[in-house]
């Protein structure tokens, strides 16, 4: 079972406090972490892909994907353990200057977290670069804060730069269907039912799909009912046939090959062995 972060401390001077450039395994998972109420926390995905589990969802970066976790927000993380590489990224948690804020008022995927795909885009290369050369800074040993700060601070101006370009936000009747599937997780609609709820044919909703979520809608769903599944087994002593029932399947057996297939454990499994880890 992941365990859950702390809160990072909020300190009074605007500056870099963490940061990283790190290749998690296939399997590799961190917990609930939650930001202060002046920390926030960038990530940019060089190569493979992590699962972001929000509270209020999950979400895919892939390569050239930037994520912002804004201030107060809280995210766990996990390396999907079916893939061949691992997930190479960079990141830094930060107190941004006052004059920054305007640059980090993002479109949000969830509340407080935000996922911007700059694959092929104008200024990816140069949002790119002025991360990597934030975290040169970060780790020199003479004046490396000032630069570093400096340096991010160059990336999310490219970043704005290229929002203006692309005007990148979460299209509303995406949004519109990801809360119809969350409403209804006990009784899923159809791709078709949802796509007409929002005026789309199911080609174009999975078209936009796509664009925004970096998944189908299929692919989305049935991995956020089997996350809801995998909560209700660690928080819950609900027996499996009402776990089962709760996410919306009315199979057992099939519901415990898509579980395994998903999470690597069967659902039975997955309660037992999180039993058997020690707390703290």
């Amino acid at each position: 079972m992941r365990k859950s972060h702390p809160i990072f401390p909020d300190p009074m001077a605007d500056s870099v406090l963490q940061h990283g450039f790190h290749a998690h395994p296939p399997g590799r998972s961190v917990g609930t972490w939650q930001a202060g109420e002046r920390t926030w926390n960038i990530g940019y995905t060089i190569s493979g892909t992590v699962r972001e589990i929000l509270a209020q969802g999950e979400t895919w970066e892939q390569p050239h994907d930037l994520m912002i976790l804004k201030s107060g927000g809280s995210h766990a993380w996990e390396v999907p353990r079916d893939v061949r590489e691992p997930w190479r990224v960079i990141w830094f948690v930060f107190v941004p200057k006052p004059e920054w804020i305007p640059l980090l008022d993002l479109p949000e995927e969830f509340p407080r977290f935000s996922r911007i795909a700059l694959a092929g885009r104008k200024y990816d290369g140069k949002i790119r670069r002025s991360l990597l050369q934030a975290h040169r800074f970060a780790i020199s040993p003479a004046g490396g804060q000032a630069l570093a700060m400096n340096a991010l601070e160059r990336a999310l101006l490219w970043l704005q730069a290229e929002l203006k370009i692309a005007d990148v936000r979460i299209d509303r009747r995406v949004q519109a269907t990801i809360e119809l599937f969350f409403k209804r997780l006990v009784n899923p609609p159809s791709i078709p039912e949802a796509a007409a709820a929002c005026g789309l044919s199911p080609s174009r909703l999975g078209g936009l799909f796509r664009e925004c979520i970096g998944q189908t809608p299929q692919r989305w769903l049935e991995r956020t009912r089997l996350n809801h599944a995998r909560d209700l087994l660690l928080t819950t002593g609900l027996p499996v046939k009402l776990v089962t029932a709760a996410c919306g399947y009315n199979d057992q057996r099939h519901f415990a090959t898509r579980f395994r297939r998903y999470l690597g454990l069967t659902p039975t499994q997955c309660r037992k062995h999180v039993q058997k880890k020690p707390h703290g």
